[in-house]
């Protein structure tokens, strides 16, 4: 099985219901996911710290912080 990639931003796995990001020309980003980057922007304007904090809250409020395997 294939393993799939994840973004380099928040380690959100690419490509298990998630899109990849995008940029400027439109094409699709392979490091970032659309929660992180878009149209080559970062979707969010904070710093390491805060987005460590953001990134963590959403993983603790998900489904995947439930035991879950991604193959």
């Amino acid at each position: 099985m294939m393993k799939s990639n994840q973004c380099q931003s928040c380690g959100m796995p690419i490509g298990k219901g998630t899109l990849e990001g995008t940029e400027k020309n439109g094409t699709k980003s392979i490091k970032y996911c659309e929660h992180c980057y878009q149209n080559g922007e970062w979707t969010q304007n904070l710093n390491f710290d805060e987005m460590y904090a953001y990134n963590l809250k959403r993983f603790q409020e998900s489904d995947i912080n439930k035991v879950q395997k991604y193959f």
